[in-house]
């Protein structure tokens, strides 16, 4: 009898520890109160078709990675890596972005459509760039060798 209680206990310790490192990272805590976050963007695209229009024009062969914060007023960080674009290098991709909200793409580059045309427009290093409001993930590929992916989280 003692020792099935002892059992219980150890269990019970256990599933309260295991709970507790789950309650200690909210949402907030990933990626920080202080900037007052709307949204997170990650966005990857990647081409290996130099035939393809995109990669010959747009893109450049290899890929590229982004992750974006976007904060209350208009501010945001980003950062990332591409790999193989220009003159084949790896490029690390860090710092500050602005960005508002807009009906439609328009003065923006952008190629992922998002359901309510809603869009986050992003200028960062690559120019201003359209990004989905609608919270979801989007996987396009346009072309043989291109693939682009973008998730929005709250």
């Amino acid at each position: 009898m003692a020792s099935r209680r002892m059992a219980r206990a150890s269990v019970l310790s256990a599933a309260m520890a295991i709970a507790g490192l789950g309650m200690g990272a909210s949402g907030v805590a990933a990626y920080g109160a202080a900037g007052q976050p709307v949204a997170q963007i990650e966005f990857s695209a990647n081409c290996n078709n130099p035939d393809s229009f995109l990669c010959s024009h747009v893109f450049g062969v290899g890929g590229i990675w982004v992750w974006i914060e976007v904060d209350a007023g208009g501010t945001g960080d980003i950062a990332g890596a591409e790999c193989g674009r220009g003159a084949g290098a790896t490029t690390s991709i860090r710092g500050e972005v602005t960005w508002f909200q807009q009906t439609g793409k328009a003065g923006a580059r952008g190629l992922v459509i998002d359901p309510t045309n809603q869009y986050y427009i992003v200028n960062w290093g690559d120019g201003p760039t359209a990004f989905p409001v609608t919270v979801g993930h989007y996987d396009y590929r346009p072309a043989p060798g291109v693939s682009i992916q973008v998730q929005i989280a709250p």
